[in-house]
């Protein structure tokens, strides 16, 4: 395995260099200090993999990404960068980065990495030789050839002598429809299903509607397939529009045990051979609304308009209402952002998935170290990995909705343990001022609190009013003096914050039953009789 290592910081790509020579002895390193350099030597090299820092002088990491999709210089990127920022990973993915690691690098994260990139080249490796093969079986394997030769066609690469033989397909001189399947396998089911079933059964479910050709696309999906039918002479009236419908939601009830089964209808083609490839791409894309479950798993390329509405949330609001005892509030907010950006199945769901991401970010980030790093964890992987994941709006607002919920909870939890140590410091702070005016609202001020809320903090957390807690320490005081003997009984009340003296033997009888002048002499007689 070949990699270069990019960083314009000299530390940094010697520490790296070193860190995979270390942890691959037999892989060969090679080191650029900017994205230029990088490029050139991808070109030269042709490396398995690159890691690069996304801020370098000359050439950026996202643009030297760019630039290699613009050549189709075919490697695995893994950015390198100190800035954990959503909006830097994001555009890394979009143009394609295999992976992102934040600096200072761990280890075990490049040892993890590197494993994982070794397997997939090991599987495209192994691909690349079954691809070769899979050739060879085509030419004497007529169905497979012909998938191969129509696949092509749908993806507009074909060579003049293809062209010519797709030229003598009579069925395909006429009109009809292209019908793009997707059929998401749930958790657990992969074991037990065919794609020959799956495209078995399409093929004799669109049949209904005319002469239909079913062909697997070669997309290596973990989840499901998906297949492409061409239906030759059939047409998008209203009548025959039910009659897809139908058929559909027939092929749905059949699947339904194992997954979610999704289609995209294109444009009716007037030639197949010149407008197919068309429909195809257009029926590609419209499938991908079927994330939205209002269209019930089918939609027409007619019936969809892209929306233009923007998401508008209060994200202080927001915060507020997560703070509070109902997160219901939170939730709703959120809920009801995403549906209206939604509107009503028309938006892309990337933009929804962009948006509910965004809302946590801005969440995470308005939280700042109020919580757990374990929580602000939770929320990067939901953001970036769960939340890109969902397969539906139903899984999708589900998701949120827990997220919400989570972050309340350990916000509930700062909260309580926020007012435990403030309940604590204030009957601290009480006995450490007893000879002093302690009023309530000398206390809230002193605790940076509204004294209406601070009372029922208070009363709420001890079961008792700022009032008793105060008379209660000054009588606990009291009793120490008085039992000690060594003090007067007006020394004695000012000690423990009371000027008047009368005053303070009218509360200590009401709390003790006796009065200050009892008291110490019954705890004289207790203390000689010990003796």
């Amino acid at each position: 395995m070949k990699i270069v290592v990019a960083d314009d910081e000299p530390r940094h790509l010697r520490g790296m260099a070193n860190l995979i020579n270390n942890l691959r002895p037999n892989v060969r390193v090679l080191v650029a200090k900017d994205g230029s350099s990088a490029l050139e030597l991808v070109r030269l090299e042709r490396p398995d993999v690159v890691l690069t820092d996304i801020r370098m002088p000359n050439m950026d990491g996202l643009t030297f990404l760019q630039q290699l999709k613009e050549e189709e210089l075919q490697t695995k990127v893994v950015m390198v960068s100190a800035y954990n920022l959503f909006e830097y990973a994001q555009n890394a993915v979009r143009l394609g980065a295999y992976d992102y690691l934040l600096k200072p690098v761990e280890a075990e994260k490049v040892e993890e990495v590197l494993r994982r990139i070794e397997q997939e080249l090991l599987t495209e490796s192994m691909l690349n030789l079954e691809a070769e093969a899979l050739k060879l079986r085509l030419h004497h394997t007529s169905s497979a050839y012909r998938n191969r030769l129509y696949l092509t066609w749908l993806n507009g690469s074909l060579t003049t002598l293809e062209r010519d033989e797709l030229d003598t397909y009579d069925w395909l001189q006429g009109g009809g429809v292209v019908i793009f399947s997707e059929l998401r396998i749930r958790s657990g089911r992969h074991n037990n299903i065919e794609s020959a079933n799956f495209l078995r059964s399409l093929e004799q479910g669109w049949m209904a509607m005319g002469e239909a050709v079913t062909i697997p696309l070669n997309v290596l999906l973990e989840d499901g397939f998906q297949a492409v039918t061409i239906i030759r002479k059939a047409t998008l009236t209203p009548e025959k529009r039910n009659e897809i419908r139908a058929i559909a939601s027939a092929l749905s009830s059949e699947w339904e045990n194992t997954g979610q089964l999704t289609h995209g209808i294109g444009l009716e083609c007037k030639s197949l051979l010149e407008e197919a490839p068309q429909a195809y791409r257009a029926a590609q894309t419209v499938n991908k609304f079927n994330f939205h479950d209002c269209w019930k798993g089918i939609l027409f390329q007619d019936e969809l308009r892209l929306s233009q509405y923007q998401m508008t949330i209060d994200v202080e609001k927001l915060f507020e209402a997560l703070q509070g005892n109902d997160v219901d509030i939170a939730i709703e907010m959120c809920i009801g952002a995403l549906r209206a950006l939604s509107d009503d199945g028309h938006t892309e769901p990337i933009i929804l998935k962009e948006n509910a991401s965004l809302l946590l970010m801005k969440v995470k980030s308005r939280m700042g170290k109020i919580v757990d790093r374990q929580l602000g964890d939770f929320l990067t992987k939901t953001m970036i990995i769960k939340i890109q994941a969902c397969g539906s709006y139903t899984e999708l607002i589900a998701l949120v909705e827990v997220t919400l919920q989570k972050v309340h909870y350990a916000l509930q939890q700062v909260r309580l343990d926020k007012n435990e140590i403030i309940v604590t410091s204030c009957l601290s702070w009480i006995q450490e001022n007893l000879k002093e005016d302690l009023s309530l609202e000398r206390a809230a001020a002193h605790f940076s609190f509204n004294t209406s809320y601070f009372s029922t903090l208070i009363k709420n957390r001890t079961g008792k009013t700022f009032s008793d807690h105060v008379a209660e320490a000054r009588m606990r005081r009291a009793k120490l003096l008085l039992s000690a003997n060594k003090l007067r009984i007006y020394e004695i009340s000012a000690e423990c914050g009371y000027q008047d003296t009368k005053y303070f033997c009218r509360v200590f009888k009401k709390y003790n039953g006796i009065s200050p002048e009892a008291f110490k002499h019954t705890s004289l007689l207790q203390r000689r009789n010990e003796e």
